[in-house]
């Protein structure tokens, strides 16, 4: 998902939270109240009520600040595991005429810990302001966003004020790309299917008249001397090779029965996905045609100069299975990550 769209939830839940500072503010008030109602000390009343003022004036202030604020997140494009992926967040003050300051706002993500958080000092009425933050995902697959806390200690920082509210979102995250080297064979694989467009290979594709320039090689002697004019050969261009590359993402059951060998096994099945995903990349680059095959599935197949995507999208679906069984091959040729 690419972003969600600008959404108020319709009862926000309020949280509040004295900080260090809040804490002793409201310790020295009430001591001074103590000390005021015991001596009589007209001063002394006038001072606690001075203090008492400031702890519902910044109530106040901060339940302004918060009240018609509406946000949203930007998704990136693509996000790797292990690597920082940038999150936009916009926040729109959605108040007539008053302005918000000093609002933080966290991104929640289930399963995720995040301690980064997008600070606004200041947003206009009726204003949007945005900020990114960096977010590293842990593992592959879809990583699920479930709401926003947007909080603030304005005005006099005596309490950190902050309200939740739900805006789910999915982010599909690719494997990590591990760096490992391309198998060797890929330049004598040439030809192992049939071209669509025309080149140099060995299969004629169309005859056609001989314009200026063509190749004196390419011209079809019988037919021209049939025909009366020169006529030339088009050839289909050989597709390149193709690298069928073999997973196996089974848990066997054996390993099952132990916690330590079940990790350690299904570990190395995520280094050998990352190692896959940058497989992929590589070979598409090197112009090569790509499949990625595993139990009982096989993704796309890509062209040469294809963007790896869906076969990296099929990677990060993947799942890990429990099975007895061993895996079967498929048929086609295949290179076989060890």
């Amino acid at each position: 998902m690419a972003g969600t769209s600008l959404k108020k939830h319709a009862a926000w839940r309020r949280h509040l939270r004295f900080t260090r500072e809040g804490r002793v503010f409201v310790f020295v008030t009430f001591g001074l109240g103590f000390a005021a109602v015991n001596t009589g000390t007209n001063l002394m009343y006038l001072v606690f009520a001075f203090m008492l003022s400031l702890i519902v004036l910044s109530g106040i202030l901060s339940e302004h600040v918060l009240r018609g604020l509406r946000v949203a997140r930007r998704l990136p494009a693509r996000a790797f595991a292990g690597q920082p992926a940038l999150i936009e967040i916009q926040t729109f003050n959605g108040k007539d005429r008053l302005v918000s300051y000093s609002v933080e706002i966290e991104d929640q993500a289930v399963g995720e810990t995040n301690d980064r958080r997008c600070y606004f000092l200041k947003i206009a009425a009726g204003a949007t302001q945005s900020a990114t933050y960096r977010r590293v995902p842990k593992k592959r697959g879809v990583m699920r966003f479930s709401s926003f806390r947007v909080s603030t200690r304005f005005p006099f920082s005596l309490f950190e004020k902050w309200r939740e509210f739900d805006m789910e979102a999915e982010l599909l995250v690719f494997p990590e790309l591990r760096t490992t080297r391309l198998p060797e064979g890929l330049s004598r694989d040439e030809g192992h299917e049939r071209g669509v467009a025309k080149g140099r290979g060995t299969e004629t594709r169309e005859l056609r008249d001989y314009r200026e320039g063509d190749e004196v090689r390419s011209i079809h002697w019988r037919r021209s001397a049939a025909m009366g004019k020169p006529v030339v050969r088009e050839f289909e261009r050989e597709a390149a090779s193709l690298y069928s590359f073999v997973l196996d993402n089974a848990l066997h059951a054996t390993h099952a029965t132990s916690v330590t060998e079940a990790s350690d096994t299904a570990r190395e099945i995520e280094l050998q996905i990352s190692r896959v995903a940058f497989l992929v990349e590589r070979a598409l680059a090197r112009g090569a045609s790509v499949e990625v095959c595993a139990r009982g599935v096989r993704s796309v197949r890509l062209s040469a100069d294809s963007a790896p995507d869906p076969i990296w999208q099929f990677l990060a679906l993947l799942p890990v299975e429990v099975s007895e069984s061993g895996m079967a091959i498929p048929s086609r040729g295949a290179r076989i990550i060890d």
